[in-house]
């Protein structure tokens, strides 16, 4: 049996991404936070990823990564007649080379064939997240509030929640046909087997919310410029306004609800010095109809999607001391995890809000069995390139020793096999 198929059976843990851009994020830009801020932490150079998924390409040709205005109907092209949701091999993520981080913008340009994906995961993730939002799953058995945390629409935000909606009914049926099928006024979802409404028509914020839940893997954030805020600090720039962030990794996403883009990331070390114009041009000078992505990485303690307190460093008291975890205690097979998120920017035409789209992918560290031991050196080297600053933000003072040992032994084990 394929080990790389049992990992894609087990725990929820397939990963991938089709776009190494660099960025050792500890807890994959988890919230708001990490999410919108991860997305310019990266390395000014790409290193090579593998991509096995058919329906995802990186763009070949070179463009401006602002894109060319385009406020008609995306032009999607369906996946092939024979492909087969269940069987395909996810894309793999390693965003990650020997050297140092660097904290910097980098992105790559995608079609709009490439932005949402279907993959063996589809419905357990879309199960998991279910009973996240719906405060029912077992893991958070002695929390009641959780929806709250992780599912947002602010009232000048649902007119956007709207057409983002459309948007995403419309590509699920141009995409994958033979699954998101057309039934009058509605749409067969033949995957999980239930009926959606075709268009939000007079939906509630709170229905069409559950209704992307069950569509699409991805996690979203809307943002809106807000008038109201004009003249206050960052009131110029793009606020969450809507969004369901239920694989939150480090931070409750309902802190970061209604806030600028600003408020969102000043935890992130360097943010204002180095990201904050940049990030700010970009999301003002992004085209409509255009797709960006990037992809980060990260290392957790343990198997949850969700966690608010977990994974990053500053929810630590002030006095605590990062230590190495101790080596022989470390469960790789179980509990200490790669994270990886594949995040894809775009606006949208009408209501010119940006989105955001946030895919989680989570496997077992011991995942790295099966890789070469280029990339378990390269994934080695990228730990230990971690500055100080950033190390302690995501906590890679704790995981990083460990893993990097349990990268070299790996790569030890193969050379005298």
């Amino acid at each position: 049996m394929n080990p790389k198929s049992n990992v894609t059976e087990s725990l929820d843990n397939t990963f991938r991404t089709s776009f190494p851009l660099d960025t050792t994020v500890v807890s994959l830009v988890v919230g708001l936070v990490v999410v919108l801020t991860t997305y310019w932490i990266t390395s000014r150079k790409t290193s090579p990823a593998s991509t096995a998924n058919p329906t995802a390409t990186t763009s070949s040709t070179k463009k401006s990564i602002y894109g060319t205005e385009n406020r008609g109907p995306l032009q999607v092209k369906p996946v092939s007649p024979d492909f087969e949701w269940d069987k395909v091999e996810p894309l793999k993520s390693y965003p990650f080379k020997d050297g140092d981080y660097k904290l910097t913008m980098g992105i790559k340009t995608i079609t709009a064939d490439d932005w949402l994906l279907i993959e063996p995961t589809y419905k357990s993730r879309i199960e998991n997240k279910r009973q996240i939002i719906r405060d029912q799953h077992p893991d958070y058995a002695h929390r009641s509030d959780i929806r709250k945390s992780t599912v947002f629409c602010a009232g000048d935000g649902e007119d956007s929640l709207r057409e983002f909606y459309d948007t995403i009914m419309h590509y699920m049926t141009s995409k994958y046909p033979q699954y998101f099928v057309v039934d009058g006024d509605y749409i067969h979802n033949k995957i999980m087997d239930w009926k959606l409404p075709r268009n939000a028509g007079d939906q509630t914020p709170d229905q069409l919310l559950n209704y992307l839940v069950d569509t699409i893997e991805e996690d979203f954030i809307i943002l809106k410029k807000d008038p109201t805020q004009i003249g206050k600090v960052d009131g110029d720039e793009y606020h969450f306004k809507a969004g369901v962030f239920a694989f939150a990794a480090g931070f409750n996403p309902s802190d970061r609800f209604n806030k600028p883009l600003s408020f969102i990331h000043h935890p992130i070390p360097g943010y204002e010095e180095k990201l904050k114009v940049s990030m700010n041009r970009f999301f003002s000078r992004l085209a409509p109809g255009n797709f960006v992505t990037r992809s980060n990485f990260s290392v957790q303690t343990h198997h949850k999607f969700y966690t608010d307190d977990q994974n990053k460093g500053h929810n630590s008291p002030k006095d605590y001391l990062q230590e190495p975890l101790d080596y022989d205690k470390c469960d790789f097979d179980n509990e200490v995890h790669y994270r990886s998120e594949r995040q894809v920017l775009t606006k949208l035409p009408k209501t010119e809000a940006v989105v955001f789209t946030i895919r989680t992918y989570l496997m077992p560290m011991s995942h790295f069995k099966y890789e070469t031991p280029e990339v378990r050196r390269r994934f080695a080297g990228q730990i230990r390139g971690i500055p100080d600053d950033i190390g302690q933000y995501k906590r890679s003072w704790e995981w990083g020793p460990p893993v990097i040992r349990y990268m070299e032994e790996l790569n030890e084990q193969a050379a005298a096999a």
